[in-house]
C-alpha cells in the first residue's frame, strides 16, 4: 500500500510508528518470495511472468515477485543490476524462464504453484514487517524492518535482505506466444509494461546477518538509501513505482518469510524526472526537459532554477497533486577531427524556490543532474568496409547510412530474409561504402522487434564492424542491443559515391593464414572448397581459381578479401598483402 500524507500527518505518523511494534508476535504462515530469471530475449518469460502474477493474486499480501533481469537474454538491455548475475550463480540454469520459490531448488515455471501452496501450509520460525519513507526532495528512502522469533531454528543466525523492486517500465519484451502471453502487460506498439523488475539490494549481496534467535526476541533494524536518477537505463521518476520488499533467509538460500513494506511518500514539489528531446537521430543538439511534481495540497508557482550555471525563471503554476515540464536551453555536441571522441554531458540543475498558494517564497536548494545519452563520434577517412553479421531473424535487421546536414539518407541495406534454420546462425554481408562528400554521417544498425541479434554461434558472431582502407578497425558493435545503435562518423575526404555489396551470401566457416602474407595464402576449411576468389577493396576480382593455396606474390600491399565457396555457400575475410 502506498500514502501520500500531508505534513502534519507524515510527522506524526513518523513519531508514533517508534512507539508501536508492526510484527506480529504470533506464529505465521511462511509468506512466498519468486525470484524468477528473465530477460527481454526470453520469448518464454512473459509466460513466467503470468504466472508468478497469478501466484501473488491468489495469496494477496502473503506472496511477491522480484523479477531478475539477469544472463544472455538480458545482455545490452540496461536492465541488469549488480547484484543479479551473484544471485544466480548459487544455481544452475540451463533455461529460461527459471526461478526459485523462496530459494528452494531452482525449476520451471510450471513448478511455481504448487512450490507456493507448500510454502504457505509452513510455519516460519520468524515472521518480518517493515515500513518505508521516501522524501521527493532527498530522494531519501528510509526503511524500518521489525522482526520477531516465534520458533526455533537449527541455525545460529539469519539473514536479513531488503530489495528494491520497480514497476510500470515500458520496454522492448520477445514474446513466443500467440496471443501473446500475459497479454494485459503488452502494450498497442508492441512494447512491454515490465513489472516486479529487480533493482538494488539495500543490504547487500546476501543480507545482514542477525544473531540473537531465541524464540520471543524482537529485533529493529533502519536502513538508509539515495534513490539514484536512474539505475542502468531505467530511470527512477515516480516514486509510486517503487516497492520495497524484505525477506528472511536461513543462509544465502531457502527464505523462511517475507513481506512488502508499507511505503509513506512524503508530500512535496520536487524534480520528479528528466529526459531531453532530440529532433533526429541526425542532430546534436539536445533540449534537457525536466518534470516537477507538486504532491502537496497546495498549487506551486514562480519557479526557480539554476541550470548549467544559468538561473532559469518560470511563471508556471502546478495545480496540488499535478506535474508539469520545464525546458531548458539548448545544449549542442561540439566535436573535433581527433580519431574517436566520447561524449557523454552531465548537466547540472537546481530547484531553488518556489512560491506556495500564500505567495510564501519556500526555498529548497537541491541539486540533481540530467543526462544526455552517451554519442561517440568517429573521424576517418574512406572508403570504409562494412562487416555485418545478421542472425536468423533478418527480416529485423536494418542498416542506414544519413548525412547529417539535412538528414538525406545515402545508403541502406536489409531487411534481410528470415530462415528456421540454426546453421544460419550467423550470416555475414560485407559492403564497400564511399561517401562522395566529406562531413559529419550517423550509421544506424536497427532492429525493428527492439531485442538485437542475439542468436548467434560463436564461430560467426553477429554485429556490425567498420573499418577503414587499411583495415584498422574504426567501429564494432556486437549483438546485445536493444532497437538501434547509433555510430556518428566524421569523414574527412571526398570518395566515389559509390556502396558496393561485396558478399552477400551465407557464411561458411574458414580460417587463412599467415595474415598478413607475403608470397603465399593458405585456406583452412571445414568442407571442400569449389572456388576461392580474391576481391580488392573496390570490389573487383583479382584472383581466381580453386585451390586452398594461393599464390599472392603479385598483388600489390593492401588489404584484400578473400572469397571461399563451398557447396553449402560462401563466406569472405579479409587478409593483408604485405
Amino acid at each position: 500500500m502506498k500514502k501520500v500524507l500531508s505534513a502534519a500527518i507524515a510527522l506524526l505518523f513518523a513519531g508514533t510508528m517508534m512507539a508501536q511494534t508492526i510484527v506480529s508476535t504470533q506464529v505465521e504462515k511462511r509468506n512466498v518470495i519468486i525470484e524468477e530469471y528473465t530477460g527481454v530475449g526470453c520469448g518464454y518469460c512473459p509466460d513466467g511472468h503470468a504466472r508468478a502474477n497469478s501466484i501473488c493474486t491468489q495469496y494477496s499480501g502473503h506472496a511477491w515477485a522480484i523479477n531478475i533481469h539477469e544472463g544472455g537474454y538480458a545482455s545490452g538491455s540496461g536492465y541488469e543490476t549488480t547484484f543479479g548475475d551473484g544471485l544466480a550463480s548459487q544455481y544452475n540454469i540451463s533455461g529460461y524462464p527459471c526461478g526459485t520459490v523462496n530459494r528452494g531448488a531452482m525449476s520451471g515455471r510450471g513448478d511455481w504453484a504448487s512450490q507456493a501452496s507448500t510454502v504457505r501450509g509452513q510455519d516460519s520460525p520468524i515472521n518480518v514487517a517493515a515500513t518505508a519513507t521516501i522524501d521527493p526532495n532527498t530522494r531519501e528512502l528510509v526503511v524500518n524492518v521489525e522482526l520477531y522469533v516465534t520458533g526455533t531454528q537449527t541455525v545460529s543466525s539469519n539473514f536479513l535482505n531488503v530489495a528494491l523492486v520497480q514497476n510500470n517500465i515500458i520496454g522492448p519484451q520477445s514474446n513466443y506466444g500467440n496471443p501473446p502471453y500475459n497479454s494485459e502487460y503488452v502494450l498497442s506498439d508492441g512494447s512491454y509494461r515490465h513489472m516486479h523488475m529487480f533493482r538494488d539490494l539495500l543490504t547487500g549481496q546476501w543480507g545482514e546477518e542477525i544473531t540473537g534467535l531465541t524464540v520471543g526476541t524482537f529485533m529493529e533494524r533502519t536502513y538508509t538509501y539515495q534513490i539514484p536518477q536512474a539505475i542502468g537505463a531505467v530511470p527512477i521518476a515516480d516514486f509510486s513505482d517503487l516497492e520495497i520488499i524484505v525477506f528472511v533467509s536461513e543462509t544465502h538460500k531457502n527464505i523462511l518469510t517475507g513481506a512488502k513494506a508499507d511505503l509513506t511518500i512524503l508530500p512535496a514539489v520536487y524534480m520528479a524526472g528528466f529526459t531531453y528531446e532530440n529532433s533526429s537521430d541526425c542532430s546534436l543538439e539536445y533540449t534537457p526537459v525536466l518534470t516537477v511534481s507538486n504532491t502537496t495540497s497546495e498549487d506551486a508557482s514562480s519557479f526557480y532554477f539554476t541550470y548549467d550555471n544559468q538561473q532559469i525563471y518560470s511563471a508556471k503554476t502546478i495545480a496540488a497533486g499535478q506535474s508539469d515540464t520545464f525546458h531548458f536551453p539548448t545544449y549542442t555536441i561540439q566535436y573535433n577531427n581527433a580519431s574517436t571522441q566520447h561524449y557523454e554531458p552531465t548537466l547540472s540543475v537546481t530547484l531553488d524556490s518556489y512560491e506556495d498558494a500564500s505567495s510564501n517564497t519556500v526555498t529548497l536548494g537541491y541539486d540533481a543532474s540530467i543526462d544526455i545519452k552517451p554519442v561517440n563520434i568517429y573521424t576517418a577517412d574512406g572508403p570504409f568496409h562494412l562487416d555485418l553479421g545478421i542472425d536468423r531473424y533478418g527480416t529485423e535487421t536494418t542498416v542506414e547510412l544519413y548525412k547529417t546536414e539535412g538528414c538525406t539518407k545515402v545508403w541502406n541495406c536489409g531487411p534481410y530474409t528470415q530462415t528456421n534454420s540454426s546453421n544460419a546462425n550467423a550470416r555475414h554481408y560485407y559492403f564497400n561504402l564511399s561517401p562522395d562528400e566529406p562531413g559529419l554521417y550517423v550509421l544506424k544498425l536497427l532492429d525493428s522487434y527492439g531485442d538485437g541479434m542475439t542468436y548467434t554461434n560463436s564461430s560467426h558472431p553477429a554485429g556490425l564492424t567498420l573499418t577503414d582502407d587499411q583495415g584498422n578497425q574504426i567501429f564494432y558493435q556486437d549483438g546485445n542491443f536493444s532497437d538501434k545503435v547509433l555510430f556518428y562518423l566524421n569523414v574527412t575526404n571526398a570518395g566515389s559515391g559509390s556502396y558496393v555489396d561485396i558478399d552477400n551470401a551465407t557464411a561458411v566457416r574458414f580460417e587463412i593464414y599467415p595474415n598478413p602474407v607475403s608470397d603465399r595464402l593458405t585456406i583452412n576449411c571445414s568442407e571442400p572448397v569449389s572456388q576461392v576468389e580474391i576481391l580488392d577493396m573496390a570490389g573487383r576480382t583479382v584472383i581466381t581459381g580453386a585451390s586452398t593455396t594461393v599464390d599472392t606474390k603479385a598483388l600489390a600491399a593492401g588489404v584484400y578479401m578473400l572469397r571461399v565457396v563451398t557447396g553449402n555457400g560462401v563466406s569472405t575475410q579479409k587478409f593483408v598483402k604485405e
